[in-house]
Protein backbone atom coordinates (compact mmCIF):
# COMPACT_ATOMS: atom_id res chain seq x y z
CA UNK A 1 0.00 0.00 0.00
CA UNK A 2 2.54 2.54 0.85
CA UNK A 3 4.31 2.04 -2.84
CA UNK A 4 1.04 2.29 -4.16
CA UNK A 5 0.51 5.87 -2.10
CA UNK A 6 3.99 6.61 -2.81
CA UNK A 7 3.37 6.26 -6.93
CA UNK A 8 -0.41 8.02 -6.96
CA UNK A 9 1.12 11.23 -4.40
CA UNK A 10 3.91 12.06 -7.83
CA UNK A 11 1.33 11.46 -10.08
CA UNK A 12 -1.04 13.62 -9.23
CA UNK A 13 1.33 16.33 -7.76
CA UNK A 14 3.61 16.06 -11.16
CA UNK A 15 0.31 16.63 -13.09
CA UNK A 16 -0.84 19.89 -11.01
CA UNK A 17 2.98 21.19 -11.49
CA UNK A 18 2.90 20.80 -15.01
CA UNK A 19 -0.33 22.62 -15.07
CA UNK A 20 1.10 25.33 -12.47
CA UNK A 21 3.95 25.75 -14.63
CA UNK A 22 2.52 26.71 -17.37
CA UNK A 23 -0.10 28.94 -16.15
CA UNK A 24 2.07 30.68 -13.93
CA UNK A 25 3.58 32.46 -16.90
CA UNK A 26 0.75 34.12 -17.45
CA UNK A 27 1.55 36.56 -14.30
CA UNK A 28 0.26 37.10 -11.05
CA UNK A 29 2.10 34.15 -9.30
CA UNK A 30 1.25 34.51 -5.98
CA UNK A 31 -2.29 35.31 -6.69
CA UNK A 32 -2.38 31.51 -8.26
CA UNK A 33 -0.33 30.05 -5.84
CA UNK A 34 -3.11 31.72 -3.17
CA UNK A 35 -5.88 30.10 -4.59
CA UNK A 36 -4.56 26.85 -5.59
CA UNK A 37 -3.87 26.53 -1.49
CA UNK A 38 -7.66 27.44 -0.98
CA UNK A 39 -8.90 24.57 -3.47
CA UNK A 40 -6.07 22.25 -1.75
CA UNK A 41 -7.57 23.20 1.83
CA UNK A 42 -11.05 22.12 0.61
CA UNK A 43 -9.30 19.10 -1.28
CA UNK A 44 -7.82 17.95 2.08
CA UNK A 45 -10.44 18.52 4.46
CA UNK A 46 -12.99 16.38 2.14
CA UNK A 47 -10.39 13.70 2.12
CA UNK A 48 -9.78 13.74 5.74
CA UNK A 49 -13.55 13.28 6.43
CA UNK A 50 -14.09 10.60 4.33
CA UNK A 51 -11.11 8.68 5.62
CA UNK A 52 -11.62 9.46 9.34
CA UNK A 53 -9.00 9.64 11.86
CA UNK A 54 -8.29 11.10 15.27
CA UNK A 55 -4.89 13.22 15.11
CA UNK A 56 -3.34 15.23 18.61
CA UNK A 57 -2.30 18.65 18.81
CA UNK A 58 1.21 17.41 18.01
CA UNK A 59 0.35 16.24 14.69
CA UNK A 60 -1.77 19.15 13.84
CA UNK A 61 0.80 21.75 14.57
CA UNK A 62 3.24 18.95 12.69
CA UNK A 63 1.29 19.64 9.91
CA UNK A 64 0.86 23.41 10.12
CA UNK A 65 4.75 23.66 9.97
CA UNK A 66 4.91 21.54 7.16
CA UNK A 67 2.63 23.88 5.28
CA UNK A 68 4.24 26.72 6.01
CA UNK A 69 7.18 25.50 4.64
CA UNK A 70 5.55 24.02 1.87
CA UNK A 71 3.89 27.67 0.70
CA UNK A 72 7.84 28.97 1.01
CA UNK A 73 8.61 25.96 -1.39
CA UNK A 74 5.93 25.86 -4.06
CA UNK A 75 6.51 30.05 -4.60
CA UNK A 76 10.79 29.28 -4.91
CA UNK A 77 10.01 26.70 -7.15
CA UNK A 78 7.27 28.80 -9.55
CA UNK A 79 9.67 31.19 -9.16
CA UNK A 80 12.14 29.28 -10.60
CA UNK A 81 10.00 27.94 -13.42
CA UNK A 82 8.66 31.14 -14.47
CA UNK A 83 11.62 32.86 -14.61
CA UNK A 84 14.57 30.31 -15.03
CA UNK A 85 12.95 27.02 -16.81
CA UNK A 86 11.98 24.17 -15.70
CA UNK A 87 15.71 22.34 -16.14
CA UNK A 88 17.78 22.80 -13.66
CA UNK A 89 15.23 23.94 -10.81
CA UNK A 90 13.14 20.92 -10.52
CA UNK A 91 16.17 18.46 -10.52
CA UNK A 92 17.62 20.04 -7.91
CA UNK A 93 14.78 20.80 -5.73
CA UNK A 94 13.90 17.71 -6.30
CA UNK A 95 17.28 15.67 -4.57
CA UNK A 96 17.07 18.50 -2.46
CA UNK A 97 13.99 17.24 -1.16
CA UNK A 98 14.31 13.54 -0.98
CA UNK A 99 17.68 13.78 0.87
CA UNK A 100 15.94 15.40 3.90
CA UNK A 101 13.57 12.98 4.49
CA UNK A 102 15.99 9.90 3.98
CA UNK A 103 18.37 10.95 6.16
CA UNK A 104 16.12 12.16 9.42
CA UNK A 105 14.82 8.55 8.50
CA UNK A 106 17.68 7.07 8.73
CA UNK A 107 18.44 9.08 11.73
CA UNK A 108 14.78 7.86 13.12
CA UNK A 109 14.39 4.31 12.27
CA UNK A 110 17.77 3.34 11.26
CA UNK A 111 19.48 2.05 7.94
CA UNK A 112 16.84 0.15 5.37
CA UNK A 113 18.30 -3.22 4.24
CA UNK A 114 20.61 -3.08 1.32
CA UNK A 115 18.25 -3.41 -1.70
CA UNK A 116 16.43 -0.55 -0.04
CA UNK A 117 19.12 1.40 0.83
CA UNK A 118 20.27 0.58 -3.26
CA UNK A 119 17.35 1.47 -4.60
CA UNK A 120 16.77 4.65 -2.80
CA UNK A 121 20.36 5.74 -4.04
CA UNK A 122 19.38 4.90 -7.21
CA UNK A 123 16.18 6.32 -7.32
CA UNK A 124 17.98 9.96 -6.04
CA UNK A 125 20.57 9.59 -9.48
CA UNK A 126 17.00 9.00 -11.37
CA UNK A 127 15.64 12.30 -10.06
CA UNK A 128 18.91 13.90 -11.29
CA UNK A 129 19.07 12.68 -14.39
CA UNK A 130 15.62 13.32 -15.29
CA UNK A 131 16.36 16.60 -14.96
CA UNK A 132 19.33 17.01 -16.47
CA UNK A 133 18.64 18.54 -20.58
CA UNK A 134 22.83 17.79 -21.51
CA UNK A 135 25.94 17.87 -20.01
CA UNK A 136 27.23 20.85 -21.03
CA UNK A 137 24.37 22.81 -19.70
CA UNK A 138 26.19 25.69 -17.16
CA UNK A 139 25.31 26.27 -13.62
CA UNK A 140 22.77 28.85 -13.39
CA UNK A 141 23.25 30.18 -10.13
CA UNK A 142 19.85 31.75 -9.86
CA UNK A 143 18.45 28.69 -10.59
CA UNK A 144 20.58 26.70 -8.03
CA UNK A 145 19.29 28.85 -5.36
CA UNK A 146 15.81 28.54 -5.95
CA UNK A 147 16.13 24.74 -6.55
CA UNK A 148 18.14 24.11 -3.26
CA UNK A 149 15.59 26.81 -1.31
CA UNK A 150 12.74 24.65 -2.44
CA UNK A 151 14.21 21.63 -1.91
CA UNK A 152 14.97 22.27 1.44
CA UNK A 153 11.32 23.89 2.15
CA UNK A 154 10.19 20.26 0.48
CA UNK A 155 12.32 18.41 2.54
CA UNK A 156 10.94 19.80 5.54
CA UNK A 157 7.44 19.46 4.28
CA UNK A 158 7.91 15.84 3.39
CA UNK A 159 9.85 15.76 7.16
CA UNK A 160 6.61 16.93 9.03
CA UNK A 161 4.45 15.45 7.42
CA UNK A 162 6.11 11.68 8.08
CA UNK A 163 6.37 12.06 11.26
CA UNK A 164 2.73 12.58 12.21
CA UNK A 165 1.19 9.71 13.88
CA UNK A 166 -0.49 6.95 11.44
CA UNK A 167 -4.23 7.72 13.47
CA UNK A 168 -4.14 10.76 12.50
CA UNK A 169 -4.77 10.15 8.57
CA UNK A 170 -5.14 13.05 6.53
CA UNK A 171 -6.31 15.52 8.66
CA UNK A 172 -2.57 16.96 9.17
CA UNK A 173 -2.60 18.33 6.19
CA UNK A 174 -5.33 20.73 6.55
CA UNK A 175 -4.27 22.78 9.25
CA UNK A 176 -0.73 22.93 6.97
CA UNK A 177 -3.14 24.45 4.27
CA UNK A 178 -4.70 26.77 6.56
CA UNK A 179 -1.20 27.67 7.32
CA UNK A 180 0.02 28.07 3.79
CA UNK A 181 -3.02 30.30 2.64
CA UNK A 182 -2.23 32.34 5.58
CA UNK A 183 1.53 32.46 4.67
CA UNK A 184 0.65 33.25 0.97
CA UNK A 185 -1.95 35.71 1.14
CA UNK A 186 0.67 37.84 3.54
CA UNK A 187 3.28 37.87 0.58
CA UNK A 188 0.29 38.95 -1.76
CA UNK A 189 -0.03 41.74 0.25
CA UNK A 190 3.30 42.89 0.85
CA UNK A 191 3.69 42.72 -2.49
CA UNK A 192 0.45 44.65 -3.14
CA UNK A 193 -0.35 41.97 -5.94
CA UNK A 194 -4.13 41.78 -6.34
CA UNK A 195 -5.63 38.97 -4.25
CA UNK A 196 -8.19 38.94 -6.92
CA UNK A 197 -7.90 36.10 -9.55
CA UNK A 198 -7.34 36.98 -12.94
CA UNK A 199 -9.56 35.85 -15.42
CA UNK A 200 -9.64 31.93 -16.19
CA UNK A 201 -7.39 31.31 -13.22
CA UNK A 202 -10.30 29.80 -10.74
CA UNK A 203 -10.87 26.75 -12.87
CA UNK A 204 -6.88 26.24 -12.84
CA UNK A 205 -6.71 26.43 -9.55
CA UNK A 206 -9.39 24.39 -8.39
CA UNK A 207 -8.02 21.34 -10.59
CA UNK A 208 -4.28 21.96 -9.18
CA UNK A 209 -5.85 22.14 -6.08
CA UNK A 210 -7.97 19.16 -5.69
CA UNK A 211 -5.18 17.32 -6.97
CA UNK A 212 -2.55 18.73 -4.85
CA UNK A 213 -5.04 17.94 -1.88
CA UNK A 214 -5.45 13.99 -3.29
CA UNK A 215 -1.82 14.12 -3.95
CA UNK A 216 -0.87 15.12 -0.18
CA UNK A 217 -3.06 13.34 1.27
CA UNK A 218 -1.48 9.80 -0.23
CA UNK A 219 1.64 11.04 0.48
CA UNK A 220 1.08 11.76 4.12
CA UNK A 221 -0.25 8.37 4.36
CA UNK A 222 2.17 6.51 2.51
CA UNK A 223 5.23 9.05 4.83
CA UNK A 224 3.48 7.86 8.09
CA UNK A 225 4.55 4.05 7.04
CA UNK A 226 7.91 4.44 5.85
CA UNK A 227 8.96 7.99 5.59
CA UNK A 228 12.09 7.59 3.36
CA UNK A 229 10.47 5.59 0.67
CA UNK A 230 7.81 7.98 0.75
CA UNK A 231 9.89 11.20 0.55
CA UNK A 232 11.62 9.61 -2.95
CA UNK A 233 9.02 8.67 -4.44
CA UNK A 234 7.38 11.91 -3.67
CA UNK A 235 10.46 13.91 -5.05
CA UNK A 236 9.96 11.59 -8.60
CA UNK A 237 6.99 14.05 -9.08
CA UNK A 238 9.70 16.19 -11.54
CA UNK A 239 9.49 13.35 -13.23
CA UNK A 240 5.90 13.40 -13.73
CA UNK A 241 6.13 16.91 -14.58
CA UNK A 242 8.46 16.41 -17.44
CA UNK A 243 6.38 13.65 -18.87
CA UNK A 244 3.71 15.43 -18.76
CA UNK A 245 5.51 18.89 -20.50
CA UNK A 246 6.53 16.26 -23.12
CA UNK A 247 3.37 15.20 -23.73
CA UNK A 248 1.33 18.06 -23.53
CA UNK A 249 3.56 21.23 -24.14
CA UNK A 250 5.91 20.04 -26.92
CA UNK A 251 9.24 19.19 -24.86
CA UNK A 252 12.03 16.83 -25.69
CA UNK A 253 13.46 14.51 -23.73
CA UNK A 254 17.14 14.50 -23.94
CA UNK A 255 19.64 11.45 -23.50
CA UNK A 256 20.09 12.08 -20.03
CA UNK A 257 16.70 12.25 -19.14
CA UNK A 258 15.51 9.05 -21.19
CA UNK A 259 18.65 7.27 -19.09
CA UNK A 260 16.75 8.27 -15.80
CA UNK A 261 13.44 7.85 -16.16
CA UNK A 262 15.06 4.01 -16.66
CA UNK A 263 17.15 4.26 -13.56
CA UNK A 264 13.75 5.12 -11.70
CA UNK A 265 11.98 2.18 -12.91
CA UNK A 266 14.73 0.37 -11.74
CA UNK A 267 14.74 2.03 -8.13
CA UNK A 268 11.07 1.48 -7.67
CA UNK A 269 11.63 -2.33 -8.67
CA UNK A 270 14.53 -2.28 -5.73
CA UNK A 271 12.29 -0.80 -3.62
CA UNK A 272 9.82 -3.51 -3.74
CA UNK A 273 12.11 -6.24 -3.41
CA UNK A 274 13.43 -4.66 -0.35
Amino acid sequence: MTILLGILSPLLIGYVDHLGANFGRRGRLLTMVLWIYVFTALSAAALAILIGGAPTAVDLVLGGVSGLSASLALTQLYIGYVTRGVGIVGPVAAVTGAVIPIVMDAILEGLPSAVTSGGILVGVAAIWLIGARSTSDGWDRAAMKHGLTAGVMFGITATMLGLTGPASGVWPVVPGRVVAIGAVLLMVLLGRQPVKPSEGLIPTAMVIGLGGGAGLGAFTLAAQDNLAVAGLLFQMCYGFTLLFQILFAGERAARLQVAGFGLAAAALAMIILG
